[in-house]
């Protein structure tokens, strides 16, 4: 579930160590300030990371950039005022989310302004400020640095899912069967306008695409991503917190959690036919297009929509166990990451890049992605106490390590945006 996060204020580093270093210029970009989802609140936490480490940050932001202003006051905002796609589509943004000359041109001028050594860290663009900002990128020397939350960067639905059939694509991005493939979630239409969308992207240029560096959010998200222009990758996981103060007794719990959006990829349609075929009540806790749908379809389970953090921490203390179906080959998961360092058990759709992790390290189940009776068997799977009780431990341990501190997280990207970091060359 996209769910709001409340960011500390930036920490201090040694005044000393932040003198004896060169100032370093760092352009963060992003679609929305506010954090409604993964990939805002990590770069949010980026610019962070950055103003704590006595770096020189801007933000350039699609929207009108208030939740940057509210709690960095330190940084410099670059804002455009505009909407996202997912706020309603426009006639214009056929146009302009496909190449966003206001974007092109706040990017520009930016990148302009200083002989200063730059760093360029870009998270959403889809949204609002389009592939046009990877074109003024080119057109300058700055180092880029381009964090993977999702597949836009070589697939033009961004998920590598055909929405059709439900299965997960295997057509080699903008090749003739993927151009031919009518895999959007809306109409064959919109493809092409994907399509459209991409060789925008892809028209910055080899040279230019060959030299950005990816932060991949899970390690196999690299497969998806290889085999083009893009040559530099490096994984930093998100650093997560447990959903819940301290470990959760799953054993001793009865309800299911599930928390996400209530979309078609995420798997909800197959959650509800297993939950229905087996009985089980659960907990479904989000926002999204089928909300309704799940409330109409679960009668029996509590289904209230969007929750406070405080209501959701504690219906997850009251979990027995946590259910991720994604449709979609999911880039990490990072609820279920949170779910297991909490020590409840994840049940995972094979989609998700996660799942054989989970599984191999005692602290969750896994079934076939999209079938509901597969589904529907783990679950009934985990009515044995003493399974319960074994995953849940199991999830406790390995959520240990399953991702950086939050202290270990803020050195690693400094030290990605100082080049203190390798990566992985294709």
């Amino acid at each position: 579930m996209a769910r709001r996060g409340r960011l500390r204020r930036p920490f201090s580093f040694a005044l000393s160590s932040i003198a004896s270093r060169r100032v370093m210029r760092l352009i963060l970009i992003n679609d929305v300030s506010v954090i409604l989802g993964g990939a805002t609140k990590v770069a949010m936490q980026c610019v962070e990371a950055g103003l704590s480490a006595g770096l020189d940050c801007t933000v350039l932001v699609g929207d009108d950039g208030e939740g940057v202003r509210r709690n960095f006051p330190a940084a410099k905002v670059e804002a455009l005022g505009e909407t996202p796609l997912r706020d309603g589509v426009r006639l214009r943004d056929v146009v302009d989310r496909n190449f966003n000359r206001q974007a092109y041109a706040a990017l520009d001028r930016l990148l302009g302004a200083s002989a200063e050594k730059t760093v360029v860290h870009v998270h959403g663009w889809s949204q609002i400020l389009s592939p046009s900002i990877f074109h003024a990128l080119a057109k300058h020397g700055a180092r880029v640095i381009v964090t993977a939350h999702d597949f836009f960067l070589t697939c033009p639905n961004g998920g590598y899912l055909n929405f059709n059939t439900g299965e997960v694509c295997e057509q080699q991005p903008m090749s003739f069967g993927c151009l031919a493939s009518n895999c959007d979630k809306r109409n064959y239409l919109h493809k092409l306008w994907r399509v459209s969308r991409m060789l925008t992207q892809t028209s910055a240029g080899k040279d230019f695409w060959g030299r950005v560096e990816v932060i991949l959010a899970h390690e196999n998200m690299e497969l998806h991503l290889t085999g083009g222009a893009l040559q530099h990758f490096q994984t930093l996981r998100t650093p997560c917190k447990p959903l819940t103060a301290g470990p959760v007794r799953a054993w001793e719990n009865s309800r299911a959690l599930f928390l996400g959006r209530m979309t078609w990829e995420k798997g909800v349609r197959t959650l509800a036919e297993a939950l229905n075929c087996t009985g089980r009540a659960a907990t479904l806790i989000g926002r999204g297009p089928l909300l309704q749908e799940m409330q109409a379809a679960l009668p029996h389970c509590y289904v209230p929509g969007w929750l406070e953090d405080s209501e959701v921490n504690r219906m997850a203390a009251e979990a027995r166990f946590f259910i991720m179906p994604s449709r979609m080959p999911e880039p990490y998961g990072l609820v279920a990451a949170e779910a297991v360092m909490s020590g409840i058990p994840v049940i995972a759709s094979s989609n998700a890049l996660i799942a054989e992790e989970v599984s191999r390290n005692g602290a969750g189940l896994v079934f076939e992605s999209g079938n509901a009776a597969s589904l529907a068997e783990k679950i009934a799977l985990m009515d044995n106490d003493a399974l319960v009780r074994n995953l849940s431990e199991g999830a406790y341990e390995y959520g240990k390590r399953i991702a950086p501190s939050n202290d270990e997280w803020r050195q690693r990207i400094v030290d990605i945006y100082r080049g203190n970091s390798s990566l992985s060359v294709h």
